[in-house]
């Protein structure tokens, strides 16, 4: 999606949009989707990596059952608008991509469009030439137009279009084809495919996508915990006046993004192991486990036993007007385990800082490693380890 900007002087409301852990279900033949516990498959590990641009998540999954089980794996977004005023003629450009066992797997996209919580996709699908879609109220009106008379008047009969007065950014006030006033159009997106888990195996699922994200020329945070008044804010965001490239004395938040991670609680029991980390061009603010963080250029977090009981949030913080969106980073972080115990180091082969303990799961980043040393990360800890304390989870 290209930035959405919210004016100084007015406000354009955004939705937040939000993405989800894999689950799995069914699509009914309407096209709805419902999702059920799946007993039997246990999340082992989740690796969840966020960048400006970016989401990769890794999941390793094991059949804890005598007899291998086939499902159907949903990867679902939220709702957004079907329709908006400022969106522009495109899709949403998610560039989603999946791996199992490290090679390619085929899925469909399911989408549904509701007006006011009624699903009215078989009415309105032909309004829509890409199931990623959202389209404008002037969109909106051509296409309608474009419909034969009978079909235009089925669809008013039924309350779904109407012929009134609307607001053209061109023309001004103007009469044509539009929603009905008091309606609300929404559009859910799904990915799935099928997986065969075989019994007492293991299996990797891979990600990525392209965030929808939200872009305000406001600069203060969207996350709901972040108290944007707080002396700790204030601080955090606060550069000295010196420093020209600062124009105002404070970084400003501007890609803002939320993460569904309650859906892992469909599988059997908690995730064994989750790993999160979120990389900043220079700092972020959110929230995670129903708390406000400050990250500088990394946050990174590891939970045993995890069973999620708040969805997340991130506002990435940077300088000026700069949009991070299409940031790219130095190198790729990748999940590791430790074979040790291990020492951590603040230099290669230099002073010790502290001790990782066998099986802790940390970031690497393979390709900034100095000899036989890596750099790693987790929780509060930074430093090196040598590269025979480490296993490449996947």
């Amino acid at each position: 999606m290209k930035s959405i900007l919210i004016a100084l002087f007015f406000v354009v409301f955004v939705p937040s949009f939000s993405y989800a852990n894999d689950t799995s279900g069914y699509v009914l033949p309407t096209g709805g989707v419902v999702f059920e516990k799946q007993d039997g498959i246990k999340m082992q590990v989740e690796a969840l990596y966020i960048r400006p641009g970016q989401i990769e998540v890794n999941y390793l999954f094991e059949n804890t059952t005598d007899k291998d089980i086939t499902t159907q794996m949903f990867f679902p977004l939220p709702q957004m608008p079907a329709v908006e005023e400022y969106l522009g003629d495109e899709a949403h450009d998610y560039k989603f991509k999946l791996w199992v066992n490290g090679k390619t797997k085929p899925y469909q996209t399911h989408w549904t469009v509701t007006q006011n919580g009624k699903d009215i996709t078989n009415n309105v699908s032909i309004l829509f030439y890409r199931p990623e879609e959202v389209i404008t109220d002037q969109q909106l009106a051509k296409r309608i137009q474009t419909l034969p008379e009978e079909t235009r008047q089925k669809l008013q009969d039924k309350k779904i279009i109407e012929w009134d007065w609307m607001l053209d950014r061109d023309e001004g006030e103007i009469q044509n084809w539009k929603m009905p006033s008091n309606a609300d159009w929404k559009k859910q997106i799904s990915y799935s495919w099928q997986q065969t888990f075989p019994a007492h195996k293991t299996i990797s699922v891979r990600h990525t996508y392209r965030p929808t994200r939200i872009y305000t020329n406001v600069g203060t945070p969207f996350s709901e915990c972040i108290n944007q008044e707080s002396e700790k804010y204030q601080e955090f965001a606060y550069v000295p006046e010196n420093e020209q490239e600062y124009p105002w004395g404070h970084l400003n938040a501007r890609d803002y993004l939320e993460y569904i991670l309650t859906t892992a609680n469909n599988w059997q029991g908690s995730i064994e192991n989750f790993n999160l980390l979120v990389e900043s061009p220079l700092k972020s603010v959110g929230c995670f486990d129903g708390e406000e963080f400050y990250g500088e250029r990394f946050y990174a977090i590891n939970r045993q036993n995890y069973t999620p009981e708040w969805d997340m949030s991130v506002d990435f913080i940077i300088k000026d007007y700069d949009i991070p969106y299409n940031y790219a980073p130095k190198s790729e972080p990748v999940l590791y385990r430790i074979d040790g115990p291990a020492n951590l180091r603040d230099t290669p082969n230099g002073k010790v800082t502290a001790q990782l303990a066998d099986k802790t799961y940390v970031w690497v980043w393979p390709d900034e490693k100095k000899g036989k040393w890596y750099p790693v990360r987790q929780n509060n800890l930074s430093g090196y380890t040598h590269k025979q304390n480490l296993l490449k989870v996947f």
